[in-house]
């Protein structure tokens, strides 16, 4: 693109990405910082909810959910996230106030204001709980006086629960995943001599059906009980935790096929996925228009490459391959006026390769001396 520049044009245009930058922007992460997978782990052995690399499975935080004087919490039953508020919410066993025994209370936890809100008592024997897409709380009981593990959805606002369906009862690690499309998986069972641990999958589908068939688990997590099941959407696989001397964790496809994931430090009675924020990589990989490395290409790139270019103390490019929108060498002005144009004037030329269409890659202009510092791609 050949530009004249008019005095005035470049407040022009950064008036302009001002105007139109959507307010959802604010919710983003800061430029230059990535987001990677993490576990949230919780134990029926105290009141932590750990913070856990999922690939060493270490712990990197943890913090406790009780609250001294209102809230006294012994141990903890499952953790879902909310997929719209993000809020935390587990399956407490209390002390203060009195949980009535065996049943918990549903426990809210919101991770951005750090509070908690004790929802209600849950009635039931609850010992899991998984989140749909549309936000209602799933839940799976221990097995109840009437021998059956009752599955229900529990109500975020008072806690007590509607009954769904029922399974036939097991001798305890009752847990629930949402798998792919929603179907509802349960693991249960080998606690006691000669019992054998399940992996199920209900025959027909819908959230209402216990009607389930078992899938045929390897020796190595056959011979042992289980301890928690989660769904992991990124990997279509389920995280398995044994109850043994290691707290040994796989991955298992729907078909009961394991790969060993490695062996927590803690007793874990339930997991949940997180993301967590990271400073990007240095990598050769770009999508060329990303300068906020939040890979996506829209206005607040072009905001951020004139704020980097024209407003002291902004933060700089991570990756000025990035900036070099038309792909001449440089960056520029002209690189934020080329995005706008591709965004918003039809007939425009698109934004050189590698673009938001064709994904991350390496640089096909490699004779500039333009280089990623940092980058948002893998």
């Amino acid at each position: 693109m050949n530009l004249t520049l008019i005095p005035g044009t470049v407040a022009v245009v950064i008036c302009l990405c001002l105007t139109m930058m959507p307010s959802s922007l604010e919710g983003q992460g800061s430029p230059g910082t990535c987001f990677t997978p993490g576990f949230l782990t919780v134990s029926d052995q105290d009141d932590l909810v750990r913070e856990v690399d999922p690939d060493t499975l270490e712990v990197t935080s943890e913090i406790s959910m009780s609250i001294a004087g209102s809230i006294e919490v012994d141990a903890i039953r499952g953790i879902a996230i909310h997929p719209t508020s993000g809020n935390w919410f587990m399956l407490a066993m209390l002390s203060l106030p009195v949980s009535p025994a065996p049943s918990p209370w549903l426990l809210e936890y919101d991770p951005v204001n750090l509070t908690t809100n004790l929802v209600g008592f849950t009635v039931l024997d609850f010992n899991d709980l998984e989140f749909t897409e549309a936000g209602d709380l799933r839940a799976i009981t221990n097995t109840l006086s009437t021998g059956e593990s009752n599955f229900c959805e529990l109500s975020t606002v008072t806690g007590g629960p509607l009954d769904l369906c029922q399974y036939d009862g097991s001798d305890g690690g009752d847990s629930i995943a949402l798998g792919n499309g929603e179907e509802v998986f349960r693991a249960s069972g080998g606690y006691t001599t000669g019992s054998a641990t399940q992996f199920e999958r209900p025959v027909a589908t819908g959230p209402n059906n216990c009607d389930s068939t078992v899938i045929t688990l390897p020796a190595a997590l056959a011979d042992e009980p289980v301890r928690s099941l989660t769904y992991w959407d990124e990997e279509d696989v389920f995280i398995w935790v044994q109850d043994d001397a290691n707290n040994t964790a796989y991955l298992i496809d729907e078909d009961g096929q394991e790969q060993l994931l490695g062996e927590f430090d803690h007793d874990v009675n339930g997991i949940a996925l997180i993301e967590v924020l990271i400073p990007c990589p240095t990598g050769d990989n770009f999508i060329r228009g990303d300068c906020n490395l939040d890979m996506g290409v829209n206005v607040a790139d072009a905001v951020f490459l004139l704020s980097s270019l024209f407003i002291p103390g902004s933060d700089p490019l991570g990756c000025r391959d990035a900036g070099d929108v038309n792909d001449d060498g440089g960056v520029n002005v002209a690189d934020a006026v080329f995005l706008l144009s591709s965004l918003f004037i039809p007939g425009s030329a698109a934004v050189p390769e590698p673009n938001i269409q064709s994904g991350c890659g390496p640089d096909p202009t490699d004779t500039d001396p333009l280089e990623c510092d940092q980058t948002g791609c893998p």
